[in-house]
């Protein structure tokens, strides 16, 4: 799905972040998008841990934590433009959290687009037919024109 836009895009960045590989990984996209002259601002679910309007003495992982991050992740995926994401999870296909968002977002109509470090690592075709580019090193996502959105199809093994 190749869409154009008039000014810089704003981010929704999907990703697990659940070990310190998975946390340097978002942590190396984020400088990335950061550095996009084509992108606005990016929405980080890592960074945003207690969302706004929870009480400060609700705890993670509890029923209330739980309902109020998925209702603000759903918000900002609303907000966003496009959706970039980390596909790889340690060594596995993407984690059902991304896996979720991703298919949220394809059915709202939000380009996609995917970043995956592990060059060999099959990708599911559900992700990967509704792309619009697919990324192996986050210097390319740094450099993408996500103005013109162009094609970069994806390339790798299927799951």
């Amino acid at each position: 799905m190749n869409k154009q836009f008039s000014q810089p895009v704003k981010v929704y960045l999907a990703a697990p972040f659940f070990s310190a590989q998975q946390i340097q990984k978002v942590e190396q996209l984020e400088q990335a998008l950061e550095k996009n002259q084509t992108v606005e601002s990016f929405f980080s679910p890592m960074r945003c841990q207690h969302p706004e309007g929870l009480a400060p003495d609700v705890a993670q992982y509890t029923p209330a934590w739980a309902k109020a991050t998925m209702e603000n992740d759903v918000k900002e995926v609303d907000k966003a433009d496009v959706i970039v994401a980390i596909t790889d999870f340690d060594g596995q296909d993407t984690d059902s959290g991304t896996a979720w968002e991703l298919g949220y977002a394809i059915g709202t109509g939000k380009p996609t687009y995917l970043l995956r470090y592990i060059e060999d690592l099959p990708t599911n075709i559900m992700l990967t037919e509704r792309n619009t580019a697919f990324f192996t090193h986050p210097e390319q996502v740094e450099r993408y024109d996500f103005l013109t959105s162009p094609s970069i199809p994806y390339d790798g093994k299927y799951q």
